[in-house]
């Protein structure tokens, strides 16, 4: 299991394209986070919105990053609130 960054740092999944994941959002002090994925690592795209504690199923792509915005890629996650992800199969 592997911890996102808050500062928009990309993380590779090791496994091969169309593998799956489980990701968790741990949501503190009601501070979402957005999961975004990337294929070639540059252009983002929202895969997801938490604003609440959440577990979801999501197929894996070649980059993942979180953010604080929906609209925005680059802006930081909150101090206190964690996304995990877990790759499954």
């Amino acid at each position: 299991m592997k911890q996102l960054a808050n500062d928009n740092t990309a993380y590779n999944p090791k496994m091969g394209d169309g593998s799956r994941g489980v990701v968790q959002a741990v949501i503190s002090g009601g501070n979402n986070a957005h999961l975004w994925g990337s294929l070639n690592g540059s252009d983002y795209t929202l895969v997801d919105s938490f604003t609440a504690n959440a577990i979801k199923e999501v197929v894996l792509c070649a980059y993942f990053l979180i953010s604080g915005s929906a609209t925005d890629a680059t802006v930081d996650v909150v101090a206190g609130t964690k996304v995990f992800i877990d790759e499954t199969r």
